[in-house]
């Protein structure tokens, strides 16, 4: 079985939501998320197409952004993953300017809902407080 629970979560995580030189997260989340993807938090959905401009901006602003998941919990088509964020943003980052000199490492949890080899729904969230707290430090 793979480590993640589903095939779909690896590249989802090592691909798309971590910066690397094989991929983009274009390439990558075009092929995993459904076309009716929802991403949802306490403030807001969006979807496939707004995760998908987020995320190559956030390979821009964070050139070194990664995600490493270290829990996961499955049950069906449910996987928990409890991950550490991290990165060195360099520009303006939620209102912090940032000149690549300091990081950040967080931790994260997603729920997402798998169908027909596709992530259909993340409910997802990230401890960004403290990514801003450790940015101004």
């Amino acid at each position: 079985m793979n480590p993640f629970g589903h095939d779909v979560l690896a590249p989802f995580y090592k691909q798309a939501l971590t910066v690397n030189t094989e991929t983009t997260p274009t390439e990558v989340l075009t092929g995993v998320l459904a076309e009716d993807f929802q991403s949802q938090n306490n403030n807001e959905v969006k979807d496939k197409a707004t995760l998908i401009k987020q995320f190559e901006f956030l390979w821009k602003l964070i050139p070194d952004l990664k995600f490493e998941p270290k829990q996961k919990v499955v049950e069906g088509n449910t996987v928990v993953i409890r991950s550490i964020a991290s990165g060195t943003p360099k520009g303006n980052f939620m209102g912090i300017e940032c000149d690549g000199t300091k990081s950040f490492c967080i931790d994260t949890t997603d729920i997402h809902t798998i169908e027909n080899g596709q992530i259909k729904h993340v409910y997802h969230i990230e401890d960004w407080a403290s990514a801003m707290k450790q940015l101004k430090a």
